[in-house]
């Protein structure tokens, strides 16, 4: 964690104010002796060290970190730190070339950047091994793993003459064909975090952010205040990456390609991103976890159905039909019937039934039931598994067992929580709940790894031998599965 307190000024007014600048990972909070925060504002200063420029709108809560007291906490997106004048204005242009670090990256590459050796005198050396970048997608942005080197040569704090140190550590490059701002590269920041949370299983954040900026020499850095961490909260001591590169080498720039273009299909957007939001750092109740992925299952199928967009038209196509000669010969008599005078209000009303009644011709029950078709019939079968976690709470164990229709009991214990129901009928209990919201969480998993141009077998692969998911996922593996290089 990084601490600046110093003297910042409004980059508009250079009145200068005692503020403090705390920096962990991708938390950032900004603090200041002022009381108005609303607008949008820039402000630059330093602690006699280095000089940051620290882009606010608006206020926002106290965080955990505050040592000064009497100040105001602005609510902060962007840091930016460079040797150079910074350019006026709230907007951060003219970027051609980002790098970063995944902390989690290595583990997933499983590769041995530097080794020990020795010299013909058999006196102990360091080495870099020397290793290719592994290109991602080919362009437009470019996006590739590459190795920076480091050493202590020139570095002051170490004494060279008793110390040498090298390390060799994996980063991610974005080179853009034509200049982006810093809006789009989070953006294709979040999309590389989120791919290679899928791929590790875990993740973290997105460290030492450099930027090469048109017409500027020197580089700057960049600290984005966003939450990019996934499945912290369930990470086990023995959790493993879920995939490694060596095993999928052959196919990342087209897992990778597929993948980029499935995170900017609009269609999609909300349902992918919602899986991430309720897979950050923070707490979350398992009930809503479980409405949370419900929600997501639905409104994936129905996208992938198209009966959204069948919907989106029926209801001008209904209308259009009422005031035709054959479709007023038809419905004028109805609303007659109900003393309605035929109207545009009243079509709209028939066309909006008709249109609702559509979309509900098929039940939530049925559209996990389809998804859980195409995908190894995972929730199938898990129930009998589940539906014991409900018989191991009663004291008379000889009760028969009764038939558990778990689409059914999935979709009343989201209707109770997300609609506040008053009876709790048919529910699933806590234990019930957490084994749930696991093979809800595979299925979304598999899903999105299709999304990536896995083969839906391919995407079971992984899953069946996850170190969090495995108990949910084990009934998917064929008789005598083994491991295979996946």
């Amino acid at each position: 964690m990084e601490r600046h307190i110093g003297l910042w000024r409004d980059e508009n007014d250079d009145t200068p104010s005692v503020a403090e600048l705390i920096i962990d990972g991708n938390h950032i909070e900004f603090y200041r002796r002022e009381t108005d925060v609303v607008f949008p504002r820039a402000y630059v200063g330093s602690d006699n060290d280095h000089r940051y420029k620290v882009f606010t709108n608006g206020a926002a809560e106290y965080g955990k970190y505050k040592t000064l007291n009497n100040v105001a906490s602005c609510r902060t997106f962007f840091v930016l730190q460079q040797n150079c004048e910074y350019k006026k204005g709230l907007s951060i242009d003219g970027i051609i070339v980002a790098s970063f670090v995944i902390p989690e990256l290595i583990d997933w590459l499983a590769l041995k950047t530097v080794d020990w050796g020795a010299t013909e005198q058999n006196e102990m050396i360091a080495v870099e091994n020397k290793l290719p970048s592994i290109v991602l997608k080919d362009r437009n942005p470019k996006i590739e793993i590459y190795f920076e080197t480091n050493h202590s040569l020139f570095d002051p704090n170490v004494d060279d003459r008793i110390t040498v140190s090298i390390s060799k550590r994996p980063r991610i490059k974005v080179s853009y064909d034509e200049a982006v701002d810093v809006y789009a590269l989070r953006n294709d920041i979040r999309s590389i975090m989120q791919f290679f949370s899928l791929m590790i299983g875990h993740i973290s954040d997105a460290l030492d952010i450099r930027l090469d900026i048109k017409d500027q020499e020197l580089k700057s850095w960049l600290y984005i205040n966003e939450d990019f961490s996934y499945n912290l909260r369930t990470i086990g001591i023995i959790d493993k990456p879920r995939t490694c590169l060596k095993n999928i080498k052959e196919n990342i720039n087209l897992y990778f390609e597929s993948w980029y273009k499935f995170y900017y299909n609009d269609k999609f957007e909300l349902v992918r991103r919602m899986y991430f939001e309720g897979n950050k750092r923070k707490d979350i109740y398992v009930q809503d976890i479980l409405v949370q992925y419900v929600r997501i299952l639905e409104g994936y199928h129905l996208r992938i159905s198209d009966d959204e967009t069948v919907a989106s038209t029926l209801d001008k196509d209904i209308k259009k039909m009422i005031f035709t000669d054959e479709g007023r010969s038809l419905f004028k008599p109805i609303f007659q019937k109900v003393d309605w005078v035929f109207n545009s209000k009243h079509a709209n009303d028939v066309a909006s039934w008709i249109t609702s009644g559509f979309l509900s011709r098929m039940s939530l029950s049925q559209r996990l039931k389809l998804l859980d078709d195409q995908y190894f019939n995972i929730i199938l079968k898990n129930a009998d598994v589940v539906s014991e976690l409900d018989r191991s709470q009663k004291t008379d164990k000889s009760l028969e067992k009764v038939e558990f229709n778990y689409y059914q009991r999935i979709v009343v214990t989201r209707n109770y929580y997300s609609h506040y129901k008053i009876n709790d009928d048919g529910m699933l209990n806590f234990n019930q709940m957490c084994d749930t919201v696991n093979v809800l969480k595979a299925l979304i998993i598999m899903i999105l790894y299709t999304h990536m141009g896995m083969t839906k077998d391919d995407a079971r692969k992984i899953v069946i031998w996850d170190s969090e998911l495995h108990f949910q996922t084990m009934c998917l593996r064929a008789e005598g599965e083994k491991p295979e290089n996946i």
